[in-house]
């Protein structure tokens, strides 16, 4: 039996970043949106929850600005949500 993972979001652990932008000396979610090289208003749609509609999952560039601009581990700042499925490997 293995597992399958449906509708699985990568999702921002809000509180780790505002950890390392403190210890960056990053005040504003301005300054820690240039820091990472997106907009401010991406940062704050990757906080939202993920029921509200103006959600937008963290992309490529927003993960790798955040590992680049803070020098930690992409588990750090991201976990992986979703519905997990127990699926026999004729189904994978």
């Amino acid at each position: 039996m293995e597992t399958k993972i449906e509708r699985a979001t990568i999702r921002l652990n809000e509180k780790e970043l505002m950890k390392a932008a403190i210890d960056h000396n990053l005040e504003t979610k301005a300054q820690i949106a240039e820091k990472i090289g997106v907009s401010v208003s991406q940062l704050w749609r990757a906080t939202l929850p993920v029921t509200d509609p103006r959600y937008c999952s963290p992309g490529q560039s927003f993960i790798a600005g955040v590992i680049a601009a803070f020098g930690e581990p992409f588990e750090r700042f991201f976990f992986l949500e979703g519905t997990v499925a127990n699926a026999s490997a004729e189904e994978v």
